[in-house]
């Protein structure tokens, strides 16, 4: 069983003056790794705690951790910028040496979609190729190249009912576009995501606040802001290469679904 913990970042709404993007990342691990892997995450969180003096109760915020919002202000616990950013990109360098993990993203470009966007859902259109590209990789035996496999879905707190829909829609009936000419969709239920997502509020999933460093990360490289252009964070996503689930599309170096192309 593959475990897939998944966070979204930015708004779906169709709005682009609200944000041109949408972004969903999730991070797949075996249920034969997950209890090691947690306890790796854990001493890491002790770590981290003696060297910065944070509470290993905190949730890893990605935006908190840039902006200096919430735990990560500094009359909390008199972080420097230089320490937040290097506590964040400790982490990166943390998932990109566990070979058990791998880690699927979404990228849908709203600001593509201009004159169309009435017509496009942007958080079912997000979803749909993300749910899809998790049963591949189930169908396909992972990355731990086992027979037979299954998976659940565990989220952050979204539109759940919307999503809860989708994923049963996906499952009685789903007809993928065939991406050669003239060719008939071809019907593949997504039958190796079992039961609906499962919805986790992040501060309570380590997994889930991991998957949100990951799509900030991979926000910030494609989208980079100036005023973090000192601390190189648009080369922060970069770090995760080695676990990328690059086998989710052939369009693109490190298997980021980019749609519109």
């Amino acid at each position: 069983m593959y475990f897939i913990y998944a966070d979204e970042y930015e708004d779906p709404g169709l709005n682009v003056g609200e944000s041109t993007f949408f972004i969903i990342s999730g991070l797949i691990v075996h249920e034969t790794h997950w209890n090691e892997i947690f306890q790796r995450f854990l001493d890491l969180r002790r770590n981290l705690s003696r060297r910065y003096g944070i509470s290993q109760r905190i949730a890893l915020r990605a935006t908190e951790i840039v902006n200096e919002h919430g735990d990560f202000h500094h009359i909390q616990y008199n972080l420097t910028p230089p320490q937040r950013f290097s506590l964040y990109r400790e982490v990166l360098e943390f998932l990109a040496q566990l070979p058990q993990i791998r880690i699927l993203n979404v990228f849908i470009r709203k600001d593509r979609l201009l004159g169309q966007s009435q017509t496009v859902d942007v958080f079912e259109t997000g979803w749909t190729f993300f749910i899809q590209r998790f049963h591949n990789y189930l169908e396909r035996g992972g990355h731990l190249n086992l027979a037979d496999n299954y998976g659940l879905l565990f989220t952050d707190r979204t539109h759940d009912d919307n999503l809860r829909r989708l994923t049963r829609r996906m499952r009685a009936f789903n007809y993928v576009p065939s991406q050669c000419a003239g060719n008939t969709a071809r019907r593949l239920l997504v039958t190796r995501v079992l039961d609906d997502p499962i919805p986790r509020a992040s501060p309570h999933s380590y997994y889930i606040q991991l998957a949100n460093l990951a799509a900030f990360a991979l926000a910030r490289r494609d989208h980079p802001r100036t005023k973090l252009s000192n601390f190189r964070f648009h080369q922060y996503f970069d770090i995760l290469t080695p676990v990328l689930l690059t086998e989710a599309t052939r369009y693109d170096y490190q298997g980021i679904v980019y749609w519109p192309r």
